[in-house]
């Protein structure tokens, strides 16, 4: 019995070390300076969909600060809504990280009230291909509940080079914006030939970027 309780301690510790375990809450504390932030952050949307400055944002009593914050989304969000999904950028201002991830992508689980697709989703989806990590966060916005979001892992860098073993890659972002009356006219992978207008308004290329630098490439 002397051996156990260390063991079991042990094993607890090591669970709770990882942002995306399918088997822990995340806690995330955002802390704005003013009392408007949905209203701030409604505007943006609507403009040029730009980051609030969070005067900090606390991961699992890790505090980081100026970081920053908006709401995402296209169908999940909406202006009013009670809970809208979210973005924060831990290195917005400052080289801030939370165990080497410097995006968090939080979901409402719009159209879900089981709040269990996304992160199901993805877990079944790691046993044939290469898929993002998801799990469950309590968010706080200046000390008042916000509500239980799906916390899914950001395809960025930190994703990229375990999985694809490259330095390089290219982001490529679909517009549903486009599918207007039918998925056959959206961005649904179709081959529509060597011509790069027929996917402008389909696609919007994000970045080109050397994994080991900020920088971002002419690619």
């Amino acid at each position: 019995m002397k051996f156990i309780a260390p063991l079991l301690c042990l094993s607890t510790l090591a669970s709770a070390q990882s942002f995306y375990d399918f088997n822990q809450i995340q806690e995330i504390r955002i802390y704005f300076a003013f009392s408007d932030w949905d209203y701030q952050l409604d505007t943006a949307k609507a403009g040029s969909e730009s980051y609030l400055l969070a005067d900090s944002v606390v991961v699992n009593n890790k505090t980081l600060e100026q970081c920053g914050v908006k709401y995402k989304g296209n169908s999940s969000y909406e202006a009013g809504r009670a809970k809208n999904p979210l973005h924060i950028k831990l290195d917005y201002e400052k080289n801030e990280d939370y165990q080497g991830f410097t995006d968090i992508k939080l979901g409402n689980g719009w159209s879900d009230n089981s709040m269990i697709r996304e992160p199901l989703c993805y877990a079944i989806l790691r046993k044939y291909m290469d898929a993002p990590r998801g799990n469950f966060a309590k968010v706080y916005i200046n000390d008042s509940f916000y509500g239980l979001m799906n916390n899914a892992e950001s395809i960025e860098k930190k994703f990229l080079l375990p999985h694809f073993y490259t330095s390089r890659h290219t982001f490529v972002k679909c517009n549903p914006l486009s599918i207007g009356s039918g998925l056959s006219n959206g961005p649904n992978l179709s081959y529509l030939g060597t011509d790069v207008a027929n996917y402008v308004n389909k696609y919007e290329r994000l970045c080109c970027m050397n994994i080991f630098s900020s920088a971002k490439d002419v690619c």
